[in-house]
């Protein structure tokens, strides 16, 4: 009896583990990825016009909808 309780134990620990980490490697919904977050122009000079672009990704299984941007 006591053998059948250890094996009863060990699994339900081995599902509950497993379970754990099966469940979270899964992206539910949108998930924001911005390549370079930050960027530096060095020096510019006083009117030169200077432009970079950052990409940003949308690694989620659903749709990334950007409401508000702010520059930093």
């Amino acid at each position: 009896m006591k053998r059948i309780w250890q094996s009863v134990f060990v699994l339900f620990f081995i599902l509950v583990f497993l379970g754990n980490w099966v469940f979270a490697q899964e992206t539910k919904g949108p998930k924001i990825v911005i390549e370079g977050i930050r960027h530096d122009f060095g020096e510019v000079k006083e009117g030169e016009v200077v432009t970079h672009t950052f990409r940003v990704l949308n690694q989620g299984n659903e749709t990334l909808k950007i409401i508000r941007v702010k520059p930093g």
